[in-house]
């Protein structure tokens, strides 16, 4: 529970503070994460795949946030309206996950996706993650860049350093120690909890009504259908670090849950959410399968998401502190996905399907938002992806471009 803490943390501070919003919205936004991880996680473990993954706001979801905050403030769109059409794209995602996890595409789609695209999708994904992280780190001037220098230092310590519950909140501390002394040296102000209320519930369409941008829709639903992939590689990180097999058909119910998920997190103006894969490594290192301990985590984090001034003080935590943590998750995800890709023997057809996939995506995120001005808008919030860029380019040149031919299967197989 403490290691997911930290990332639920950091995240509404970053999306936050792209999408323009004040340190009040910010608060309601931290209490509508806590809350639908909380929800979407015991709906999971209920009615979805059945194991003991947490289902939290994701990094692919935000970092595509991100990126449309950025495109609007390059064609002058207001935040307020990208905000909505967030609102009615994850409502739109939702929906058809959810659809797609009924019809069981899972068990009949399982095999398209090789390591090299998975590995792709998070080696992309973990640059991506990188770079927001690196100019949030720089966006608060130089107190609070030295004090997000000293909190990436003090996680990799603990990270590498320490045991137990040291090891698994070394975010939170990391994030405590960033935020107390940007109020010591005067970079952060209080935050203000007088006159608020104890308790509240999450309100629908905290943004406003929902809208459905073409653009936005089109990127949103087709990173939906890119992390299908994730959803299997964590039901799969739990079968590996537990041993216990999951069902196929178990697979395709998780699918289902997580599109219900994301439909709450459109009605709730949150963050879109995928099971967490790094909840079966805490389960193998503590290796407690009880049920208990996960409920019970599920129902504290609900009752974080009811509490108004835990909100507020989330909200007061300096961007640049946030972005510090970034680092390590971006890092970690693009070593995963490096170490996904040359899981298999790499000739030379899959050095370009690799190394062009690659360069595809991460030569997207360099060009500047706007360069997009005159593209369409349904294909701008989509091209201009790279994590949805590279990982299309892998597809395209795994399974058509550059496809096995039978006798090479046939050959690879024996």
């Amino acid at each position: 529970m403490v290691f997911h803490l930290g990332v639920i943390i950091s995240v509404p501070v970053i999306v936050g503070s792209a999408l323009g919003m004040n340190a009040l919205e910010i608060a309601r936004l931290s209490q509508t994460c806590f809350f639908l991880t909380g929800l979407s996680s015991l709906l999971q473990f209920g009615f979805g795949h059945g194991v003991l993954l947490i289902e939290g706001p994701a990094a692919p979801w935000w970092a595509a946030y991100l990126l449309l905050a950025g495109m609007a403030a390059g064609t002058g769109k207001p935040l307020a309206l990208v905000r909505t059409d967030i609102e009615g794209a994850m409502i739109a995602v939702g929906v058809i996950l959810t659809v797609m996890g009924w019809a069981g595409l899972i068990t009949k789609w399982r095999s398209l996706f090789t390591p090299r695209i998975t590995g792709v999708l998070l080696t992309v994904l973990g640059l991506q993650i990188g770079g927001v992280g690196v100019k949030g780190i720089v966006s608060g001037g130089i107190k609070l860049f030295i004090i997000a220098m000293l909190v990436l230092v003090l996680v990799l310590y603990l990270t590498l350093n320490s045991r137990g519950m040291l090891k698994q909140g070394a975010i939170v501390m990391g994030v405590a120690l960033g935020w107390l002394l940007s109020l010591l040296v005067g970079a952060s102000p209080l935050p203000e909890i007088r006159g608020i209320s104890l308790i509240s519930l999450p309100s629908l369409f905290p943004w406003g009504a929902p809208t459905f941008d073409p653009g936005t829709l089109f990127s949103l639903v087709l990173l939906g259908v890119m992390l299908v992939p994730n959803v299997i590689g964590s039901i799969s990180a739990w079968e590996a670090a537990t041993g216990d097999g999951v069902p196929a058909s178990r697979y395709d119910k998780g699918l289902t849950a997580s599109g219900l998920a994301n439909i709450m997190s459109g009605l709730g103006g949150g963050v879109g959410t995928i099971p967490f894969a790094i909840s079966a490594a805490l389960v193998s290192v503590t290796d407690n399968k009880g049920s208990r301990p996960f409920i019970l985590a599920c129902v504290i984090y609900m009752a974080m998401g009811l509490l108004p001034p835990l909100g507020r003080v989330i909200g007061s935590i300096p961007q640049p502190v946030a972005a510090a943590v970034l680092l390590v998750s971006g890092s970690s995800l693009a070593v995963i996905g490096l170490k996904d890709m040359l899981r298999e023997e790499v000739s030379l057809r899959e050095t370009f399907i690799i190394g062009l996939s690659l360069l595809a995506g991460i030569g997207v995120m360099l060009l500047p938002p706007s360069y997009w001005v005159k593209v369409p808008a349904w294909a701008a919030g989509a091209l201009s992806n790279g994590v949805i860029v590279g990982t299309l380019s892998s597809i395209l040149l795994e399974h058509i471009i550059l496809k096995k031919r039978r006798q090479e299967k046939l050959a690879y197989k024996e």
